[in-house]
């Protein structure tokens, strides 16, 4: 497992294994990765300044695939609580700070993802 390897936080196991190798498929999710987490994070943020819970909870929900799909179980957890402290307006006050956590995991995340696709070391 990637995970282990250079304190990596992503681990492409599974998308290999749905992908059946396919380096093309996997370079695509890559990129929609790169293209969309930006903005969902930025979503997050906007989302918790403005006690807007529906939408914080509808954005992490369209987060967690790609949290499988890259190995990233720890986020997956943590926007599994997001969503349902979201949903039941609980624990409110631990949203920042998990926020934050999905905003550095997932910068970290890019740049791994940047370097395995450009290094073609997702074989």
């Amino acid at each position: 497992m990637e995970k282990n390897n250079n304190n990596n936080v992503t681990d492409l196991t599974y998308l290999r294994q749905v992908s059946n190798g396919d380096n093309d498929f996997i370079k695509e999710m890559i990129e929609v990765y790169m293209q969309q987490t930006p903005e969902a994070i930025n979503n997050l943020e906007k989302h918790l300044k403005n006690k807007d819970w529906k939408m914080l909870r509808a954005v992490t929900h369209k987060m967690k695939p790609s949290f499988s799909f890259f190995g990233l179980k720890d986020l997956y957890d943590i926007a599994d609580s997001m969503e349902e402290y979201s949903a039941k307006e609980i624990h409110l006050e631990l949203l920042p700070d998990m926020i934050d956590k999905v905003k550095l995991t997932c910068n970290k995340a890019m740049v791994e993802l940047e370097e395995k696709k450009s290094l073609a070391a997702i074989i």
